[in-house]
């Protein structure tokens, strides 16, 4: 996840010269934290108690979801660049879809 996250800041700098380095920075900083934070409540949760992967699952993404929909609100609100907002949301529906995987190959194991 956090090489998906480098390698995003490097092809965001490289072929995205609209969008600033302190907006993409910005943007992979919260991302970071959030879907750190989220890991480790459902991978420690499932380390605890492999039977409340399903509850602790639900419970990560609504929490996400709701996280950065409030990054994507005070987006909006400070009138950031439509490139930053829009290169946001890749990143999470990315980083979502990685974690995901990832997870779930975390229980198997």
């Amino acid at each position: 996840m956090y090489i998906t996250l480098l390698f995003a800041f490097v092809v965001t700098y490289v072929s995205l010269p609209d969008l600033s380095q302190s907006d993409n920075i910005l943007n992979s900083v919260f991302l970071l934290v959030l879907y750190t934070c989220s890991w480790l409540f459902v991978h420690v949760g499932v380390r605890n108690n492999p039977k409340r992967f399903v509850v602790n699952f639900m419970i990560m993404t609504v929490m996400q979801f709701l996280a950065f929909l409030t990054f994507e609100l005070i987006l909006v609100m400070k009138h950031a660049p439509w490139i930053q907002v829009v290169h946001a949301l890749v990143l999470c529906v990315i980083l979502l879809i990685i974690q995901s995987i990832g997870l779930a190959q975390s229980v198997k194991s």
